[in-house]
């Protein structure tokens, strides 16, 4: 599977006010999030980790730690819709819901179609 990696600058609602993108979806949900009135903060610089099984134990680094300006906080996944059918999103999703549950955060999947 093919993705096109980039950088985006002079962002206003990430503390680093840059970050690096994985993928043309990644992009795109950056810039969806740097208009989302209703977001204070993201960042994908976030150092979070996650434990999930899959075969033996391993590390699941969600994208985006969101921010919203009522305080709460989410962890956003972006995936093409081949990957969404993977046992693997499938067990990090589970996990992460897992994580976000115990400190009253939200996990979202972030998906679009294929794109060309």
């Amino acid at each position: 599977m093919w993705s096109q990696r980039g950088t985006l600058s002079n962002l206003r609602r990430s503390p680093r006010r840059i970050e690096e993108y994985d993928s043309l979806l990644e992009r795109d949900y950056m810039v969806e999030l740097e208009h989302d009135p209703a977001v204070k903060e993201w960042t994908k610089v976030h150092n979070i980790v996650i434990p999930y099984t899959f075969g033996w134990l391993r590390r699941y680094h969600p994208d985006f730690l969101v921010t919203f300006k009522d305080g709460t906080k989410e962890l956003h996944e972006t995936k093409g819709l081949p990957l969404l059918f993977w046992i693997s999103t499938k067990l990090k999703r589970q996990s992460a819901e897992h994580y976000c549950a115990s400190r009253g955060w939200k996990y979202k999947l972030i998906t679009r179609g294929l794109r060309w």
